[in-house]
């Protein structure tokens, strides 16, 4: 087990090391509005509305996290993996409805799917759920 927690230990630092450099390189370079946030804002505002919600998510899996009791039967039916599976039904319907509708995204929506997202990465796909145990 400890072979397989390094191994991905390594890759989610290596990839955060990469990203890191990409992102200086980005600020430093010439262009202009060119940097990965700003990129991720105006595709929000596109078809992929999804982006806020799903960084939304994976903020509240990762950093905050419910040990309520009750929130734990959601992920011991299908063994944490209905949340994934919510979560990636939920972004493509997202993904459907911006390729097919066309309305306005004002920033006040985006931020509420962000903290939308938030509240499912800590209710329903809680790292913390196994701390329950």
């Amino acid at each position: 087990m400890d072979e397989k927690f390094s191994l991905i230990e390594g890759l989610l630092i290596g990839v955060t090391i990469i990203y890191v450099v990409i992102e200086v390189a980005l600020n430093l370079n010439d262009e202009k509005d060119d940097t990965t946030n700003i990129i991720l804002y105006h595709a929000s505002m596109k078809k992929s509305f999804f982006i806020p919600f799903g960084l939304g998510a994976i903020g509240g899996h990762l950093f905050l996290g419910t040990t309520d009791s009750l929130f734990l039967i959601f992920d011991q039916i299908f063994n944490g993996l209905l949340s994934v599976l919510v979560l990636l039904v939920l972004c493509g319907i997202m993904l459907l409805i911006g390729y097919k509708v066309e309305f306005k995204r004002p920033k006040y929506f985006l931020g509420t799917l962000f903290f939308l997202g938030l509240a499912y990465g800590h209710f329903f796909w809680s790292m913390n759920l196994n701390l329950v145990n």
